[in-house]
C-alpha cells in the first residue's frame, strides 16, 4: 500500500517576513545616506567646474578684446562664449558673479549651506 502524500505549503511565515523586512530597512538605512552625501558632493564638484569655465570664457574675452576684462557677467553672456547660457551654480541656484577688479570668478559668494 502507497502512503497518502502530504501537501506542504509553500508560504513564509511571520517570522521570515518580518526578518526580511528588517534586513531591507538595515540596508536602506546604510545606502540612504551615502546617496545624499555624494549627490552634495558631486553639485560642490559642479560649481568649481562651472567657475573655471566662466574663467575660462573670460579669458577668451579678453584676448578677443586686447586685454580689457569685461565690466560684469553679461559681457560674456554670448553665444560665442556660452551657446546654452552661462550656467548658474547646482548648490544654491544663484548666479555667478565676476571680481571687478580682475575680471574672473574668484570665489562663488558664500551662499552654499
Amino acid at each position: 500500500m502507497s502512503r497518502p502524500r502530504v501537501h506542504r505549503r509553500c508560504a513564509l511565515s511571520l517570522i521570515e517576513l518580518l526578518a526580511v523586512v528588517a534586513i531591507l530597512g538595515a540596508i536602506a538605512a546604510i545606502i540612504v545616506p551615502r546617496i545624499q552625501i555624494t549627490s552634495g558632493a558631486a553639485e560642490e564638484a559642479a560649481c568649481k567646474h562651472n567657475c573655471k569655465h566662466i574663467n575660462i570664457a573670460v579669458d577668451r574675452y579678453m584676448l578677443d578684446n586686447d586685454g580689457t576684462p569685461p565690466s560684469d557677467i553679461g559681457d560674456v553672456n554670448t553665444i560665442y562664449y556660452f551657446p546654452s547660457g552661462i550656467p548658474t551654480c547646482p548648490v544654491s541656484g544663484s548666479a555667478y558673479a565676476l571680481n571687478s577688479t580682475t575680471g574672473h570668478v574668484e570665489s562663488h559668494p558664500a551662499t552654499h549651506p
